[in-house]
């Protein structure tokens, strides 16, 4: 006798190819044998019935928690986000210093030592040839950004463009201090808030000329474009910076509007301007300041602040009394 039953020609259909219509249905029943024993594969992300193995959900939506706990208390959502500030954005692997196994037990000699050669040979392989050129240059600019009391978000446009400096071999034959004060110096621009040459070249030590030389390579290469610096960008730091009252500040921005409006300081320096619009407004305010402060600040000479101030005051006086201008 056969095993198997025979079906006389009944019709046979698997319980997966069953099909019932789903108005009406109870969500917690299985629609094929009417069991209550339901549960969701969380891997599979389906919900299975217990009792006949039918899939009665597919691509079910993980409603618990998206974050993990690596250390601590910390809930982490996944690893760390690429830098810019990192040769290798931050994505590489390396070696740890750790001496201890996965279980905590401690490790012997003869691994220590490999662990040690493979730890130095990570670090001989991590970078390629343009991440290599970009380590010391990215820990150069996090020095000077430091120094010069830059925000994260002026690094990061730094670093930027230092990698696409280098990229684009732009430091064959140049001084890495040169390119990494250039592209601090690009970057300020484009965000509004520029140094001056002078500061660049005091933190870093390279010459004012050499500075802005490499600046316009790097920005001519690139197709860097950031408008022009203004007065108004530098009086507000160069008053903070000299501790001086807001009012100063606010009537300094008086004075360089009132001379942008009448195009008297076309083609003068911005630092020049800013500096000689705090000297006239310390001045009419009657707050004690030199010009000696200014200058040893804005890293423009005394004769350029005096020039300045005279054609604020020449021009202030022939606005309030034009007859006598006649």
């Amino acid at each position: 006798m056969s095993q198997f039953a025979t079906t006389e020609g009944r019709d046979v259909t698997f319980p997966r190819e069953r099909k019932e219509p789903t108005e009406g249905r109870d969500p917690t029943r299985c629609p094929n044998c009417g069991s209550f024993a339901l549960y969701v594969d969380p891997v599979r992300g389906e919900r299975v019935c217990d009792n006949c193995g039918f899939v009665v959900d597919e691509g079910l939506v993980d409603q618990g928690p998206d974050w993990t706990t690596f250390e601590g208390d910390d809930r982490i959502r996944a690893g760390p986000p690429p830098s810019v500030m990192a040769p290798d954005k931050g994505l590489g692997s390396m070696v740890g210093n750790g001496l201890r196994d996965a279980k905590g037990n401690p490790i012997d000699a003869r691994s220590v030592a490999a662990l040690n050669r493979l730890r130095r040979v990570s670090r001989w392989t991590r970078y390629d040839r343009t991440e290599r050129a970009l380590a010391p240059g990215l820990a150069q600019l996090s020095s000077l950004s430091s120094r010069l009391g830059l925000a994260p978000a002026f690094r990061e446009r730094a670093a930027i463009l230092l990698r696409r400096a280098i990229e684009a071999g732009l430091s064959r034959g140049r001084s890495m201090d040169a390119i990494v004060a250039a592209v601090v110096y690009l970057a300020a621009k484009q965000l509004g808030a520029p140094r001056g040459l002078h500061e660049l070249a005091e933190a870093t030590g390279v010459t004012v000329h050499r500075v802005s030389l490499t600046a316009k390579i790097i920005a001519r290469e690139l197709g860097v474009f950031s408008r022009a610096s203004r007065a108004e960008d530098f009086v507000p730091r160069f008053a903070s910076q000299l501790g001086l009252d807001a009012r100063v500040g606010e009537r300094a921005l008086s004075l360089v509007a009132q001379g942008k409006d009448s195009k008297i300081l076309e083609a003068n320096s911005p630092v020049g301007i800013a500096a000689g619009a705090l000297y006239l407004a310390s001045e009419d305010l009657d707050v004690p300041l030199t010009q000696a402060q200014i200058a040893r600040l804005t890293g423009v000479s005394e004769v350029t602040i005096r020039k300045h101030y005279r054609l604020l005051k020449d021009f202030l006086l022939t606005k309030e009394n034009p007859s006598e201008a006649a």
